[in-house]
């Protein structure tokens, strides 16, 4: 016989009411509400904790590529805290100011396989610079545990690691994810090839949650691209503890779910790939990503932009099949 206690907590998730559940009636209460709900989340995630420093960016390498230049940074996020990120840029970037898309990388490697594996080049080579990050724990930020040249420890993370270190300062590692791309933007927006204010972020699965996260919290970001990462918190985080430890953090179950974090974003354009298959969104599967979207979408027709909300439905599982993005993306940033 087990006792276990995964059933009590998911009766108490619904017990408990979202005190910052997007309820505004007009686009001045919503505007209110989000600048109070950043202010929620700046603490929740521990975000106030964090240190600022001079960036101190060097490129350290520089390379041209086919159609695009691939220049390798390192710069600092906080005292001794090094981010080693890639930035693409395109052969004409050099003539214009660019349109930027930041591409977090998700779980199973870091920023040399979103670069290598994803979009990125194929947007470099479309005109836009490209931004691919290491998270902290991941790529080059692994802590001591899971370094190692063998692809087995290139694949790993340090998140468990990370998190529960840094529990005890009263921080999380989404809270610090979002700090370090923060100072990667303003970093970023003083170059003279980048457009400022044609900003987007786009990533899969822990990406994406990275993605929603910033662009909830940062108005630099002017589009948003979540895959594998759009879902109700209950059934896919509550019911599904095994998931990373970067999802998790403290007291964020009575703060907001999901939808509520995809009202922040708008009526910024966001667009959501979800998969049929996805077992992340848990054992109700689209039925745990459909009332997200519809909170989210009240945000949205506040301003009469529903449109500005894109929802691309494929029929696998936690993948990036990415159909509409390039076309989401040339018609907004």
């Amino acid at each position: 016989m087990y006792y276990t206690c995964k059933k009590y907590y998911e009766r108490k998730f619904d017990s408990v009411k979202r005190e910052y559940a997007f309820l505004a009636e007009t686009q001045k209460e919503h505007q209110l509400w989000r600048e109070e709900a950043r202010k929620r989340l700046v603490v929740l995630t521990g975000m106030d904790q964090c240190v600022r420093v001079e960036a101190q960016a060097e490129c350290k390498q520089r390379t041209q590529m086919e159609g695009y230049v691939e220049e390798y940074w390192l710069m600092q996020t906080e005292p001794g805290v090094v981010l080693p990120f890639y930035f693409l840029k395109p052969d004409k970037g050099d003539q214009q100011r660019c349109p930027v898309v930041l591409n977090p990388h998700g779980h199973g490697g870091g920023k040399e396989r979103v670069y290598r594996e994803w979009f990125a080049v194929e947007l470099a080579r479309k005109g836009y610079c490209v931004v691919c990050p290491d998270e902290r724990g991941s790529g080059e930020r692994r802590e001591q545990w899971q370094q190692g040249d063998e692809e087995e420890k290139r694949r790993m993370n340090s998140h468990r690691e990370i998190q529960q270190m840094i529990l005890g300062f009263g921080q999380c590692m989404i809270g610090l994810a979002v700090w370090d791309m923060m100072r990667l933007l303003d970093e970023i927006t003083g170059w003279d090839c980048v457009d400022k204010d044609r900003i987007a972020c786009a990533g899969m699965s822990g990406g994406g949650q990275q993605t929603v996260w910033l662009a909830a919290m940062d108005d630099r970001i002017k589009a948003a691209i979540t895959s594998g990462y759009f879902y109700g918190f209950k059934d896919s985080l509550v019911s599904l503890p095994g998931n990373c430890a970067c999802n998790f953090v403290p007291n964020m179950w009575r703060t907001m779910d999901m939808g509520d974090m995809g009202a922040m974003i708008a009526p910024r354009p966001l667009f959501v790939e979800s998969g049929e298959k996805d077992h992340l969104e848990g054992a109700r599967g689209l039925k745990n990503v459909y009332p997200q979207m519809e909170i989210a979408r009240k945000a949205y027709a506040l301003y009469g932009a529903e449109e500005n909300l894109y929802h691309s439905v494929h029929d696998g599982g936690h993948e990036w099949r990415g159909e509409g993005m390039m076309e989401f993306l040339d018609k907004i940033v």
